[in-house]
């Protein structure tokens, strides 16, 4: 669990556009979801704006990033008590990759409370291109 000022990324991984099933493999072109479960601690969740996902998608045989995306946006306030979402963040269509080339996703979150920013970042398990 984040401390009562902090905010992170509990977790980061790919999963078929729309559901919530894990990519083992996936075809070259196809769209699909990053998910990213954040939490921000019950102190820090008093005084937030906004939170900021950035998603890329990176071609470890190939040493490249393929892909882009990014969620979050405006928060309310919660008194007393920590903030735990999941972010969905979509892959659009188009990205290119060999089959065979293994993939992973990073991200960094940043919340904002006022003049106040924090951040954290992620990789997820790594996944091949099947076809």
């Amino acid at each position: 669990m984040s401390g009562p000022w902090d905010a992170e990324i509990k977790l980061l991984y790919p999963v078929d556009a729309g559901t919530f099933f894990t990519v083992d493999g996936i075809r070259s072109t196809t769209a699909f979801d990053a998910i990213a479960n954040v939490e921000i601690g019950e102190n820090l969740n008093e005084n937030v704006d906004q939170h900021d996902v950035w998603v890329a998608v990176r071609n470890l045989s190939k040493s490249t990033t393929i892909a882009t995306g990014h969620g979050g946006g405006v928060l309310k306030p919660e008194n007393n008590t920590p903030r735990r979402e999941e972010i969905r963040i979509q892959i659009a269509s188009g990205w290119t990759a060999d089959v065979g080339d293994l993939l992973e996703l990073v991200a960094s979150y940043k919340v904002t409370a006022g003049v106040n920013t924090t951040f954290s970042s992620r990789t997820s398990e790594k996944f091949v291109v099947d076809g």
